[in-house]
């Protein structure tokens, strides 16, 4: 009993020391990341958090799904074996429900028969009682065993982005419905940091998230106003109303050199990653234009890129 409390204190230390949501999902990952210190998770794990980086969860996510996940053909097979279970099981309740309506129709003949010998009512009651909470019970099971046959719907879209918590293309559509509706003209700033492959190819995918989240994290300061948006992989949008351009300039100048400034470094090690920076394009449309906008301010963020970045064009 001792072990399994020292696994589980390890375990949610685990969880605490990457800052994971202590889910169901991220304790059994955590479980099987400290139960085999040598396994190709842990090898993968140690990998991912070289130089003291922490785990994510989308990084925790593919580990799952490269080291934890069975294979798809063992889990359509379990799945058709669970189906096929439950169908019999379905059969049998249905069989329970058919012999206890048998079982009532014989108990109201032999009331009816013992009519003239003055048989017990209260009895008859009980036993009309009793049939009604088994019917009960297999009603409830037959209910369960419907649910557990029907896949279940995918989770719901939440609209946020797992990573930077910044909208995912579906939150921002009431944010472009919004930019519509008043009739009102929009500028649309578009925003990447530069680089951002190299730094994967570098140092790993795990440090390029945690900078995209720095990043996101230096916008929504900037803009405090504004709602991100996560467009892509390294592609951050704000859609604004009643902004002046030049006001969006002069912020878009302060979260490029608030970013630049920063110094990013590799957690445990404190290994610097060097001076990172961001691009950004600017696009103002009339109502009813934000998908050109969007289309010309992303096209201007990459050409500020492509010329060296650090810079603002549009």
């Amino acid at each position: 009993m001792r072990t399994a409390f020292d696994r589980a204190r390890r375990a949610l230390n685990f969880l605490e020391l990457h800052q994971l949501d202590p889910s169901p999902s991220h304790y059994e990952f955590a479980l099987a990341v400290i139960g085999a210190p040598g396994s190709h998770l842990s090898e993968a794990v140690a990998a991912q958090t070289d130089g003291g980086l922490r785990l994510t969860t989308a990084t925790v996510q593919s580990l799952v799904d490269a080291y934890l996940s069975p294979p798809r053909e063992q889990t359509l097979d379990r799945r058709e074996r669970t189906v096929m279970r439950q169908a019999q099981e379905l059969g049998t309740l249905t069989s329970d429900a058919h012999d206890l309506t048998e079982a009532l129709g014989r108990d109201m003949d032999a009331f009816v028969a013992a009519a003239g010998e003055a048989p017990s009512a209260a009895a008859f009651v009980d036993r009309l009682s009793d049939a009604e909470r088994e019917l009960a019970a297999l009603r409830s099971e037959v209910i369960q065993l419907r649910d557990n046959i029907v896949p279940a719907p995918p989770p719901a879209d939440s609209g946020r982005d797992d990573l930077t918590q910044a909208l995912n293309r579906s939150g921002a559509r009431d944010v472009m419905a919004r930019a519509d509706a008043g009739g009102e003209a929009h500028l649309v700033l578009a925003f990447s940091v530069d680089a951002l492959e190299a730094i994967n190819d570098r140092y790993g995918r795990a440090v390029g998230d945690n900078v995209l989240n720095a990043f996101a994290a230096t916008l929504q300061q900037t803009f405090a106003e504004e709602e991100l948006i996560r467009w892509s992989g390294n592609e951050f949008v704000f859609i604004t109303r009643g902004m002046p351009v030049a006001t969006a300039r002069v912020l878009t100048d302060q979260a490029l050199a608030s970013f630049a400034a920063r110094r990013l470094r590799l957690r445990g090690s404190g290994e610097p990653i060097g001076t990172v920076t961001a691009s950004a394009g600017l696009a103002a449309g009339a109502a009813g234009g934000q998908e050109s906008s969007l289309i010309a301010a992303r096209a201007n963020a990459a050409l500020a890129a492509s010329n060296g970045g650090n810079q603002i064009e549009g």
